[in-house]
């Protein structure tokens, strides 16, 4: 199969979803260059980033330079059942992790065509961030501001790192945030090691739609997606399909509380 896809981090992660899921052979990948150059706010170390990340992801693929255009929209009848596929990529890194018995908040917040309506809980959202404790390390990880480019402009991101402050009130919080991830890491090597991290933490937790949500579905086995407003979303088929082999899924404070709480448990 001679694909080229939409190039987003979360993007490469269903389409590897997809493959596993269908059992599927990708042989050649087309990095559309139109794409990065239109979507990206750092050019070079966008590409630089894709090309490492796929590699990561399909190290059996040939890649290819193009000019699109893309054809995503090929794997659209193709079932995605597998969504864990930390276990199908070659994760044999130089990882040493200085933290144990922690949890992970993310940053990013991206949920299309519905930013406009996280005004309304956002008072809530901060409230239970106030009020949230925990015997285990909260590690924050992600970017504290989000880069300006098409992309982020079209799509209304935002990141929840202020918010996400709160957590200090009660708790051990340890911030591994990036200034600025827009385009990627600049180091690849960090990339890695925040996989590992996702992986052995004992609860992901991401808002909204895209990279981080893929990112803690792909790499690990517990995750809370906290998704208010799904219902209404343009994605929210896919987001359901992926959340059919372990529904994470929570819409209100109150779900995204118990979830959370749920891993937190000890194990019996």
């Amino acid at each position: 199969m001679n694909i080229t896809p939409y190039l987003g981090i979360g993007d490469l992660l269903i389409i590897k979803m997809k493959e596993i899921s269908n059992k599927l052979e990708i042989t050649q990948i087309n990095i559309n260059l139109k794409l990065l150059k239109e979507y990206s706010g750092n050019y070079e170390n966008k590409l630089r980033f894709t090309s490492e990340l796929i590699a990561f992801l399909f190290p059996y693929c040939q890649v290819h330079l193009s000019e699109g255009p893309c054809d995503f929209q090929i794997f659209d009848h193709y079932s995605l059942n597998q969504t864990y596929v930390y276990d199908h990529i070659n994760h044999n890194v130089n990882f040493d992790n200085k933290y144990n018995d922690y949890i992970i908040f993310h940053t990013k917040c991206r949920d299309d065509q519905v930013m406009n309506k996280y005004n309304e809980i956002l008072p809530s959202l901060n409230a239970f961030l106030d009020n949230f404790n925990t015997t285990k390390t909260i590690l924050i990880l992600g970017e504290k501001f989000i880069g300006d480019n098409y992309e982020t402009r079209f799509h209304k991101t935002i990141s929840l790192y202020d918010n996400l402050l709160r957590l200090k009130n009660n708790n051990n919080v340890i911030d591994l945030t990036f200034d600025v991830l827009t385009d990627g890491n600049v180091n690849f090597d960090s990339f890695l090691h925040d996989v590992e991290l996702i992986n052995k933490s004992t609860c992901n937790i991401t808002f909204g739609i895209g990279g981080p949500c893929n990112l803690c579905k792909s790499f690990s086995e517990r995750n809370v997606s906290f998704m208010p407003f799904l219902n209404l979303s343009p994605h929210k088929n896919i987001v359901y399909e992926m959340m059919n082999a372990n529904n994470s899924v929570t819409k209100t404070i109150e779900e995204l509380n118990a979830r959370i709480n749920y891993f937190l448990q000890p194990e019996p």
